[in-house]
């Protein structure tokens, strides 16, 4: 069951993200053609709250066994080298 809650939650962290880094684009897209995005704004703000709550339940998930811990580790060194590769796109 632990493995199972486990699974489900870094399921619901990575389709966070993707939200929240979909809504980006979308707002970057937005502004460079001069459009007014304040409504994906705020939907952004909520989404990025939600994805940081996610990912605070995810770490809290208990590991009782070493195939849950690496689980969790590997999720977050996946999620940190997106953030890597994302902020040194978008520093280009």
């Amino acid at each position: 069951m632990e493995t199972i809650l486990l699974m489900i939650a870094i399921d619901f962290h990575e389709q966070a993200r993707r939200e929240v880094a979909r809504l980006d684009r979308s707002c970057t897209e937005l502004k460079a053609a001069g459009v007014d995005c304040d409504l994906i704004d705020r939907r952004l703000v909520a989404a990025r709250e939600v994805e940081r709550r996610l990912r605070d339940d995810m770490l809290r998930c208990p590991t009782k066994y070493i195939e849950n811990a690496v689980a969790k580790v590997v999720h977050l060194r996946r999620t940190f080298k997106q953030d890597d590769a994302t902020s040194e796109a978008s520093e280009r």
